[in-house]
C-alpha cells in the first residue's frame, strides 16, 4: 500500500471516530490538523520538561496552557508556519545545563523563570482583566521573537 492511500485511509478512520463521537457522547468534533499541533506540541513539551520532574497535575497544566496558547496564537500570526512557530516558542523559553562545550552533554530545559510571567500574563489576558504595561510587552515581545525566527 502506497504511503497517500495509508494517509487517505487514516484520515477517513479519524473521520468515522469523529462521527462517533459526536453522535454517541455528543464530544466536539477533533479536526485533524488540531491534533497534529496537538502531537507537535506533546513532543517540544516532552524535550523540554522531561527533566523538570513536574508534579503530574503541574505537568498536564502547564501542557494544556502550552497547547491552547500556541493554537489561540495561530490566528495572530497568519500565514507562518504553526509547527515552527510553535518549536521557536518553546526554544525560546529554554535554558542548557550540562557541559556547554560539549553539545552531547548539554540538556534544554524549559525555563520556568521566564515562562511562568509569561503564562500568567496570558492568563490574566485571557481572564479578561487588566494588563500591566510590562506584561502586555512580555506577550507581544515573547509572539514576536517566535514568529521573526520563523521566517
Amino acid at each position: 500500500m502506497e504511503l497517500f492511500e495509508r494517509f487517505e485511509d487514516l484520515s477517513r478512520v479519524i473521520d468515522q471516530m469523529n462521527e462517533q463521537a459526536v453522535q454517541e457522547r455528543d464530544v466536539p468534533y477533533v479536526r485533524l490538523h488540531d491534533y497534529v499541533h496537538y502531537c507537535d506540541v506533546q513532543t517540544f513539551f516532552h524535550a523540554y520538561t522531561r527533566r523538570l520532574r513536574l508534579p503530574q497535575e503541574e505537568e498536564k497544566a502547564l501542557f494544556t496552557f502550552c497547547y491552547r496558547d500556541t493554537l489561540e496564537r495561530k490566528s495572530e500570526i497568519g500565514q507562518t508556519d504553526l509547527y515552527a512557530f510553535t518549536y521557536h516558542y518553546f526554544k525560546n523559553m529554554t535554558y542548557r545545563t550540562g557541559n556547554l562545550d560539549t553539545p552531547d552533554d548539554c540538556v534544554e530545559k524549559l525555563d520556568l523563570d521566564l515562562f511562568t510571567p509569561y503564562r500568567q500574563a496570558r492568563e490574566k489576558e485571557w481572564r479578561s482583566e487588566t494588563l500591566n504595561d510590562a506584561e502586555r510587552e512580555l506577550l507581544r515581545k515573547t509572539v514576536q521573537e517566535a514568529e521573526a525566527l520563523c521566517k
